[in-house]
């Protein structure tokens, strides 16, 4: 999975991409630009100071969209994986999806809500201690405004109607609500995405030839973003076709290895990383007690694998989804991507039979593209 694991709040397991780093460098070299333009008066360290913490707020600010995606989609009982922060906002913007075109609404509504109601609140602040305040407090109100127009900028860009912004998910689901088929709606939200990335790619190349190098770059990488992400939703429904009468137990991997939970990680971390398994099931007296998969050993380090037994590291019930011999392939293939998991154990009954994994559904997916001719790109 992408991103690196910083933090769990509410019960969210939050990773920041390393796009992050460029983005806050960004952010703080723009503020301290400002600064220098309109008050240099202002010693360079202190220019520095104001411009990372305004970088480091923005950061704050994008995880609070993305929480308010996670919460929300929680409450109506979707499955919430890992919240993985992008220069775009987040995982959960285009992970969190529902069954229902009501809920796939209010899911993607939550994030700009969020991120509106905080830069309104930073642009009243600002207001009342430009109006009020002296050199220190107008100082602190200025730092203000700055994170209300980041935040409303956030939350009004994420309301484009282009996938994977919220605004696409919103196309989908009225779409969706409309024809009462979930694929027409993708398709309309593809389509979108795909028209705004091309105004925006366009508008980029205008900019950068009337002399806005920087915003011109910008606002074209960010249309050339869009459209890569509305030809991976095409993609996503040749997949599901492909996937659509494949059952779990065609792709699942049998005959899988076991770990007991008192079992320390050094023992088998090997099978995980060098062997040909991306998942190992933790059974106790028979009975499927969790599951530990590569992305879980990856976070170890690895002078804590002696000491660290595998129920301690494991995914155990009720994180870890399980799948039936008879659940349609798509369905576990969605289900790993909403969870972030590396396998799924396929049960019957108390039974685990086996697991179906990634590897194995990519095999399958390659396997019929091939037999009938379907070119996935």
């Amino acid at each position: 999975m992408n991103g690196i694991p910083v933090a769990r709040l509410f019960g969210f397991e939050i990773r920041i991409h390393g796009s992050w780093v460029l983005i806050i460098a960004l952010v703080a070299v723009l503020v301290v630009g400002q600064l220098e333009a309109t008050s240099p008066e202002i010693p360079v360290a202190i220019r520095w100071l104001v411009g990372g913490t305004i970088a480091g707020a923005f950061l704050v600010s994008v995880l609070a969209h993305e929480l308010g995606h996670g919460i929300v989609a929680r409450r109506r009982g979707i499955e919430v994986g890992p919240i993985t922060l992008f220069f775009f906002g987040g995982s959960a913007s285009f992970q969190l999806e529902s069954d229902r075109p009501r809920d796939e609404a209010a899911i993607a509504l939550a994030g700009p809500l969020v991120s509106l109601a905080i830069g309104a609140s930073f642009l009243g602040a600002a207001i009342v201690a430009d109006a009020t305040g002296s050199g220190p407090l107008r100082a602190a109100g200025t730092v203000a405004l700055v994170l209300a127009v980041l935040n409303l900028v956030l939350g009004g860009a994420n309301l484009v109607p282009a996938y994977p912004l919220d605004g696409g998910r919103i196309v989908r689901a009225i779409v969706w609500q409309r024809t009462g088929d979930e694929r027409r709606g993708a398709a309309a939200a593809s389509t979108a995405g795909r028209y705004v990335g091309w105004v925006l790619v366009g508008s980029g190349i205008v900019i950068m030839f009337a002399g806005d190098t920087l915003d011109g770059l910008m606002l074209g990488l960010s249309g050339w973003f869009l459209g890569s992400a509305s030809r991976a939703i095409n993609r996503r429904l040749a997949v599901q076709d492909l996937l659509e009468d494949v059952r779990v137990d065609e792709v699942m991997e049998r005959d899988v290895a076991t770990v007991p939970p008192q079992l320390t990680v050094d023992t088998f971390a090997d099978r995980l990383l060098n062997g040909d398994g991306m998942a190992l099931p933790v059974v106790q007296d028979e009975a499927l007690v969790g599951l530990i998969g590569v992305s879980q050993l990856r976070r170890l380090r690895r002078r804590l694998w002696p000491t660290t037994r595998a129920q301690d590291l494991m995914v155990a019930p009720p994180s870890l989804p399980v799948v039936e011999p008879g659940d349609s392939a798509w369905s576990a293939m969605d289900r790993l991507r909403r969870t972030g998991l590396d396998g799924l154990p396929v049960v019957a009954g108390a039974g685990l039979l086996g697991l179906v994994t990634r590897r194995g559904l990519a095999a399958m997916v390659q396997s019929r593209a091939r037999t009938r001719g379907v070119t996935l790109r």
